[in-house]
């Protein structure tokens, strides 16, 4: 009886060695090695990136370039109309001026001499004014009909005009070349010699292309 249980003993024995023993190489750690399930889970899809913009701008404002031209060019005619009809006017007025003061006016339609002078002087000096309404009045001075200033607008303030002489006799003119806006021309005038002696001092009155004259002698 003894004989039997003890070989039941050493086989049981034996039986939970072996099974510690597999149980230790399958796991050195100690632990039963779990296996790892495989997973049948998809993983789900990530959505592509999309490219947004940084800011949202209202579309821009657009004009009919046809239309504005067109705005633009009627605004710029009625500016232009107003202008020459100004400008017609006033011209009219001018025109009308002198024809009721000048250049129809009979009495002024002749040539003036104021005589003669003598001097020893090299040269002498003309001082002449508009004594009139100062309206640019413009003359042409001539020496021995020679041209020697060509143009020279008269006012109400006196002007100083140099002449040289030529020995014997020197012609000077004055010839009006318009009758400016309240015609005739005219002109207040006085000749002085280089010792600033006074030769003469007169007046002319001057209808469009009449001249002045005084004759000088260089003696």
């Amino acid at each position: 009886m003894q004989r039997r249980y003890l070989k039941y003993a050493i086989l049981s024995l034996l039986i939970t060695s072996g099974t510690a023993a597999f149980a230790q190489i399958d796991n050195p750690m100690g632990g039963m090695a779990i296996p790892k399930a495989k997973s049948t889970v998809t993983p789900s899809a990530i959505p592509a990136k999309t490219d947004l913009p940084s800011s949202v701008m209202p579309p821009a404002k657009t004009y009919n370039a046809t239309d504005l031209t067109k705005k633009k060019e009627e605004f710029s005619m009625i500016k232009k109309e107003e202008f020459v009809n100004r400008g017609t006017e006033y011209q009219d007025r001018v025109n009308q001026s002198v024809q009721q003061k000048g250049e129809s006016n009979e009495a002024f339609r002749g040539n003036q001499s104021f005589g003669e002078v003598r001097t020893k002087s090299n040269y002498f000096t003309i001082f002449s004014a508009d004594y009139g309404l100062e309206d640019g009045d413009r003359i042409r001075v001539l020496v021995n009909d020679r041209v020697v200033i060509p143009e020279f607008t008269l006012t109400n303030n006196s002007k100083a005009l140099q002449i040289m002489l030529q020995p014997g006799f020197n012609k000077i003119e004055f010839e009006a070349m318009n009758q400016g806006t309240s015609g005739p021309n005219t002109a207040q005038f006085t000749i002085i010699d280089d010792h600033e002696k006074q030769l003469m001092s007169n007046q002319w009155n001057l209808a469009t292309g009449f001249k002045a004259s005084v004759m000088v002698i260089k003696e």
